[in-house]
């Protein structure tokens, strides 16, 4: 619906990896179990009709012979900004760019993920919030996100403390006036205050019907049990492409639950293999690193520290930004249901910021 020239029908072959599968998220008392800085990304290389040949590129990076399986730490390493000096990321980002090759991924925001919930609940009990545009919803959601971050130690005791997202019938009020009481000194800032504002106000009206739908009757400081809904939905949304992921035992398990019908037709388009013997699940590592790698240093940096940074971008780097920023741009261009994010505007348009700098530079 909110990508209408998507094209879900045409026949591709997807390769998948993942980068930051912390297979389960969840509060303890003082923290939560694995850090949230980088978004969980599955995703890889996909082409259409005859199988690009992957094999020259893999030569050409004059790698170790004892390297049984590549990664992206074998041609790059560092964090994002020093993965980009690299000579090797720069032959695999051009050669890709070069040749019949597309990349697709699917990247969510962890913490993001997490307490959306929150804001869909309250919007549900609001007679007012619910006819309102999406865009509304996700700017209140955008908000939470930011102060959550601002406040992440004092979300994280509330949250324990009430069992999130398992929040008692009995206990809605408190929760709710607990939440809006640790982001009481943000409300009169005019960053924070409209959004703030109508969040209290429609969190007031769940609290009329001592209802928070989404974050009820769930299980106690589990905020994600796993990521499999990630690897269905390219499954059910390509049903005429095929799949081929990286071995995750835990994953198929949990697919082979699943009967993906379409009409009287039970859908099988996907299948996992060992990535030691795939070099397109070995090049979908590289760039899902990469991408890893892209939304931790967004996740942690500033809009000024970005601007700097790539202020003082070596001509290697500025080289390397421009071929990624190409292929994602190629590949979009192919087709917009290739690239997938839920994650907030604070982190989205850090990656538009970057984007800007990079076509400033070339101009």
């Amino acid at each position: 619906m909110f990508a209408p020239t998507a094209d879900f029908d045409s026949s591709f072959t997807f390769y998948y990896d993942e980068t930051n599968n912390i297979r389960k998220f969840y509060l303890r008392e003082i923290d939560f179990n694995s850090s949230f800085a980088a978004n969980f990304v599955l995703g890889g290389l996909v082409y259409e009709g005859m199988t690009p040949d992957i094999k020259p590129l893999f030569d050409k990076l004059n790698l170790q012979s004892n390297i049984k399986e590549v990664k992206l730490k074998h041609i790059a390493k560092g964090d994002f900004i020093e993965c980009l000096k690299s000579d090797k990321l720069n032959y695999f980002l051009k050669y890709l760019n070069e040749n019949e090759f597309y990349i697709h991924y699917s990247s969510l925001n962890i913490l993001y993920w997490s307490i959306v919930d929150i804001v869909d609940s309250a919007i549900l009990n609001s007679e007012v919030a619910i006819q309102l545009h999406p865009s509304f919803w996700n700017y209140l959601k955008n908000d939470l996100y930011k102060l959550a971050k601002l406040e992440i130690n004092s979300v994280i005791e509330l949250f324990y403390n009430f069992d999130y997202p398992n929040i008692k019938k009995e206990a809605v009020l408190e929760f709710i006036e607990a939440l809006i009481f640790i982001f009481n000194k943000y409300i009169e800032t005019e960053e924070f205050h409209f959004g703030l504002e109508s969040l209290r106000q429609i969190l007031k009206e769940a609290n009329k019907n001592n209802s928070l739908p989404f974050i009820m009757d769930e299980e106690d400081h589990i905020l994600i049990q796993d990521f499999s809904q990630f690897y269905i939905r390219p499954i059910y949304l390509f049903k005429n492409s095929n799949h081929i992921f990286d071995n995750e035992v835990a994953i198929s398990k949990i697919l082979a639950n699943y009967n993906i019908i379409d009409g009287n037709q039970e859908v099988h388009n996907y299948y996992f293999v060992d990535s030691s013997s795939h070099l397109l699940i070995q090049a979908s590592d590289i760039f899902v690193g990469l991408i890893g790698k892209l939304t931790n240093y967004i996740n942690t940096s500033s809009r000024e520290k970005i601007a700097n940074d790539f202020v003082a971008l070596s001509e290697k780097q500025l080289n390397n930004i421009n071929f990624f920023i190409d292929l994602i741009e190629k590949s979009h261009s192919k087709n917009v249901g290739f690239l997938h994010s839920i994650d907030s505007y604070e982190e989205l348009t850090k990656m538009d910021l970057i984007r800007e700098i990079r076509n400033s530079n070339k101009a």
